[in-house]
């Protein structure tokens, strides 16, 4: 379950060390790496935050976790959706102004 977080939580790390994004990708000169990091978090994370929340809604219902392993999973979820709204809501502001 902590692996569907990990597409928002490196996207995050990545997005962290890539900056200025405003650079062209080389390969592909159309394109920015905010345009890139754009689509990641706008169509990869959210559909790996919906599978990490069904699986830990699934898993909590099944079987009992343990409450330290169910509480750092729900943080891991949470911290892995609120970075997902930070960098999208950047990438909006940084285009709109």
């Amino acid at each position: 379950m902590l692996g569907w977080c990990f597409p928002a939580l490196l996207g995050f790390a990545a997005f962290l060390v890539s900056f200025p994004i405003d650079r062209r990708v080389s390969f592909w000169p159309h394109l920015s790496l905010a345009e890139v990091f754009g689509a990641w978090f706008l169509f990869v994370t959210p559909v790996a935050n919906t599978a990490a929340i069904v699986t830990l809604i699934k898993r909590t219902r099944l079987s009992a976790l343990p409450l330290v392993a169910k509480w750092l999973l729900v943080a891991a979820v949470t911290l892995a959706v609120l970075l997902n709204l930070f960098v999208l809501l950047g990438l909006y502001a940084a285009a709109a102004f």
